[in-house]
């Protein structure tokens, strides 16, 4: 019911995030917030507001996840990463992040996801005409911004350079623009430290333990998760692989840019793991849900997706309510 209601090309189905994301998110509203005081200026300036009151936090987390759901359907639309306009991702998104950030648990790298998305939007923009070193240098403003709330997202800008190396012929420039873009940033943000007498940034406090994942789940959770997760996994990648088998060179592009951008999320969150001993799960709930957006975009077998959904979202209330 729930796959069949958003896998539809009408847009007026996102209103339902209204009811799905406060559904899934409220335990937030009464759950401790972390300690987000420390670390890269923007998660610092904006842990002030948040954790001004108890609700102020759960309300900045389900704002968030919906504006990631949003950003993620335009973003697959938008780009043709799919070939059938559907708006999936307003129900995937806001499972996949109900699943890995438990209450109290949105830390630097769920707060910066948004402009990480925003990103890589303006990126693969480039492969349906628009100008490439306005789209990439704003790319790379983003990316400077993202990592001022976490500073692993500054690596992402080879995310940026492979998917200008398969959507366009090499020139110098689309390269050095994004990098501009993210020093840019950098240097901008150190100097109004320095005007302003602020504290430095302090970029390993960005890694400490703060987006928990399965951290503190109820026993045997996540084993109770990859029963339904695996196979949907495997599913949704033996669609990809159909759809960028048969599709033209400039969706087979798009797609070889999200495979670069799931990969490197992923080995982000192993780099993390190996210094703070830590595999902030959030960084590849977005490329996930992405991914399963395959499995469920086509009518054939449709039972078996709205199973699969079903027992995502038990899970999700499961790991939300299960901690209040």
């Amino acid at each position: 019911m729930l796959a069949r209601v958003f896998r539809s090309n009408q847009p007026g189905v996102l209103v339902l995030l209204v009811v799905l994301v406060p559904a899934l998110l409220l335990p937030n509203c009464w759950a401790p917030a972390p300690d987000l005081s420390q670390g890269m200026p923007l998660m610092r300036w904006l842990a002030g507001f948040i954790n001004a009151t108890g609700w102020t936090y759960g309300l900045a987390v389900m704002f968030w996840v919906a504006i990631m759901a949003l950003q993620v359907a335009f973003l697959l639309n938008e780009t043709e990463l799919v070939d059938r306009r559907n708006h999936l991702s307003g129900l995937l998104v806001p499972l996949a992040l109900a699943l890995t950030v438990p209450p109290g648990g949105a830390g630097a790298a769920f707060f910066g996801l948004p402009l990480v998305i925003w990103a890589m939007h303006r990126t693969w923009s480039i492969s349906t005409g628009q100008k490439a070193l306005g789209a990439l240098f704003d790319a790379g403003l983003l990316l400077g911004l993202a990592a001022q709330f976490y500073m692993p997202y500054a690596f992402l800008m080879v995310v940026v350079w492979a998917s200008v190396s398969v959507i366009r012929p090499f020139q110098w420039r689309e390269y050095l623009l994004p990098l501009v873009g993210v020093v840019l940033v950098f240097y901008l943000a150190w100097g109004v430290q320095r005007l302003l007498h602020l504290p430095y940034q302090a970029p390993l406090r960005t890694i400490i333990p703060s987006s928990m994942g399965f951290a503190g789940a109820p026993p045997h959770f996540p084993w109770i998760v990859a029963l339904v997760l695996a196979p949907l996994l495997v599913v949704s990648s033996l669609r990809f692989a159909e759809y960028y088998g048969r599709g033209v060179v400039r969706e087979q592009n798009i797609r070889s840019a999200f495979i670069a951008f799931g990969l490197t999320m992923a080995l982000l969150g192993a780099l993390v793991q190996l210094i703070g001993g830590h595999f902030p799960i959030v960084l590849v709930a977005i490329p996930l849900a992405v991914l399963t957006t395959f499995a469920l975009i086509g009518t054939r077998r449709a039972w078996l997706g709205e199973l699969a959904v079903a027992c995502l979202v038990l899970f999700a209330i499961w790991l939300q309510y299960g901690r209040a």
